[in-house]
């Protein structure tokens, strides 16, 4: 009889920049970076691109044994930086994953 083997629950950390998004998942270690447009100084201008990107990076990643449930969400521009106004949030809840603060 086959057993199904167990998921791996993992946490992505999202950089995101003007011109790349990154994403680095822990505890695999895995990380991968695409090319952008959708992000300015002022913050992310098209949502609905910007969740469907997050949602194919973490996919890619993620593989058939790992779930990710949750980013954790950084910009270029520096910890000051309002993740809500800037719509960041929106994005990534739109793609359907959590924010970690």
């Amino acid at each position: 009889m086959s057993e199904k083997p167990s998921q791996e629950f993992e946490v992505g950390d999202l950089f995101v920049t003007e011109t790349a998004l990154t994403l680095k998942l822990l505890p695999s270690r895995k990380s991968a970076t695409v090319p952008i447009r959708w992000f300015a100084k002022d913050g992310v201008t098209n949502v609905r691109r910007a969740a469907k990107d997050i949602q194919h990076l973490v996919g890619r990643l993620q593989g058939a044994n790992r779930v990710v449930r949750s980013l954790t969400v950084m910009t270029d521009q520096g910890r000051s930086t309002d993740l809500i106004r800037t719509r960041l949030v929106e994005a990534v809840s739109k793609a359907g994953f959590e924010v970690l603060p």
